[in-house]
């Protein structure tokens, strides 16, 4: 039976909700009881079950993140914990490498082919630097004899994740089809980035995907075959258009950060081209005079008064001799997207439906629910951190989107669906029930966790941890490619299995390794 792990706060272990045999969910003490004195002082972010010392049950890495401790702060320091092949976990000190960066996610795939999964673990935020770039790593599954052990191999393997960005999300997905599984990041103030996998070594190649120009405050990423055509396309959520915050090339969102007074802190000024007095777009600070002078009270001298201040150009509030040494990030496109891939690493970008730019995306699935033989997409999403000066972005409630078989998607009403989650949605999973019932969760921040039940019954097929990849047949001749993931779209893992509709007439599924088997 499928269960569910969620992610603690400070002091408090994840979360193990064990299925029983009726469908109710059950909870477990997660830790030994040696263990059950739980220090840990940040929270936890991503987290990845995976089986780390392959004994063929699933461990569970949790990465920590926030931005209460200052930057390089042991509380960053992730926990890897051992499942005795019980359900019970228990902390395995020494198997992961120091690593104090406040991070987000954490998925695996067996780059290197050896056998054992291994590791892509985000830097998320440079604590009170917000928005100076942070590092992501890769760590190698090192385990031998029963012994677990990582080893951070990103300046051999994947040395571009120097100073990558901000990165809220990522998948190992083979984007260009040459049977080697790369990597994809998704964050703020960037483009979606890839990294092709030559020969077990990441190369950044976004230059040459031809969206390389599109920066914006990408929060997850979620993979397709969407037309039939055996390369994969990508699901790309961003803050949407129902915010102040309206970006294009030509007008960016702009954001300019610095110690400006010498606090040890950066002092982060988001802006915007609006019409000035004169009519023509010029750039000015999105906050307000309060807002920006209280976080550098010296420069109430220059704006004693709000006329001054709203009528000024981000150049004219922020003197040369301020900007030198300032941090200048922009975003050009704050739309969620759908990248159709066009082959050979390329991609070309097409904005989703007015309905899924109302908001912020996070978690997605992408699947057949109405058996019509093409992908659909489940959404799940909004963001109640944005300033009080913008308002929280709440305006989602849940989504799922009909997929055409040709790229294009229609937007279901709440009656149509059955979807609704209204509130701060984040993680969004599949799983199967008891009977082999397809369920979704859903996780609220702050709030509570919903489940959906598919209402039609169907007959899973379910997909070893080592799989790589199926290819599923029709009976209108028309064929998809579906690769499986170990962590799949914004704090996000769901169960692996296929879901085959009733027009399917053949799977063969392809492991790590290449051994292909038939399934139907």
């Amino acid at each position: 039976l499928d269960d569910i792990v969620i992610g603690g706060s400070t002091f408090n272990p994840p979360s193990l909700f064990c299925q029983q045999s009726n469908g109710k969910f059950i909870e477990k003490s997660f830790m030994q009881k040696k263990d059950s004195a739980y220090k840990k002082y940040s929270r936890d972010e991503g987290i990845l079950l995976f089986d780390a010392d392959g004994d063929n049950d699933l461990d569970l890495y949790v990465a920590s993140g926030g931005f209460k401790y200052d930057y390089n702060n042991i509380n960053y320091q992730d926990i890897l914990y051992i499942n005795n092949g019980r359900g019970n976990y228990t902390k395995a000190d020494g198997a992961l490498p120091l690593n104090h960066t406040s991070k987000l996610c954490v998925k695996a795939f067996d780059y290197n082919k050896d056998g054992k999964p291994d590791l892509f673990v985000s830097g998320r935020v440079y604590p009170w630097q917000y928005p100076k770039p942070v590092s992501s790593v890769i760590y190698r599954n090192d385990s031998h004899d029963g012994k677990v052990k990582f080893t951070d191999v990103t300046a051999e393997v994947a040395p571009e994740l120097n100073n990558i960005g901000m990165v809220c999300d990522a998948l190992f997905s083979d984007f260009d089809n040459d049977q080697q599984v790369d990597l994809i990041l998704a964050g703020e103030w960037m483009p979606v980035t890839f990294f092709k996998n030559i020969n077990g070594k990441f190369k950044n190649v976004t230059a040459g995907t031809g969206i390389a120009a599109e920066l914006g405050w990408w929060t997850s990423i979620v993979a397709g075959d969407f037309r039939h055509t055996g390369k994969t396309d990508y699901i790309v959520g961003n803050a949407g258009l129902n915010t102040l915050y309206q970006a294009s090339e030509k007008y960016p969102v702009y954001i300019t950060a610095k110690d400006f007074d010498n606090t040890g802190g950066y002092v982060a000024v988001p802006s915007i081209y609006l019409p000035a007095l004169d009519g023509q777009m010029k750039e000015f600070p999105s906050q307000g005079r309060d807002a920006v002078l209280e976080k550098i009270p010296f420069m109430k001298k220059r704006f004693n008064n709000y006329h001054s201040f709203a009528t000024a150009t981000m150049d004219e509030v922020f003197t040369s001799d301020m900007q030198k040494d300032a941090i200048r990030l922009k975003a050009t496109n704050l739309q969620s997207c759908y990248l159709r891939n066009e082959g050979g690493g390329k991609f070309t970008i097409i904005p989703l439906p007015g309905a899924a730019q109302v908001s912020t995306l996070n978690g997605m699935i992408t699947d057949d629910y109405d058996e019509d033989g093409n992908l659909d997409v489940l959404i799940n999403g909004n963001d109640y951190g944005p300033e009080v000066s913008v308002g929280r972005c709440d305006a989602l409630n849940g989504l799922l989107l009909k997929g055409d078989g040709n790229g294009n998607f229609v937007p279901l009403s709440i009656q149509e669906s059955g979807i609704y989650i209204p509130a701060n949605g984040k993680a969004l999973i599949k799983l199967l029930g008891p009977s082999g019932n397809y369920l979704v969760a859903a996780s609220q921040y702050r709030g509570g966790l919903k489940l959906f039940e598919m209402r039609k019954k169907i007959n899973p097929v379910r997909v070893n941890n080592t799989d790589a990849f199926a290819e599923i047949k029709y009976n209108n001749g028309r064929s998809e490619k579906v690769e499986f993931y170990h962590g799949d779209s914004f704090l996000s893992q769901s169960a692996r299995f296929l879901y085959p509709g009733k027009n399917v007439v053949a799977i063969s599924i392809t492991d790590s390794g290449g051994n292909r088997r038939t399934v139907k």
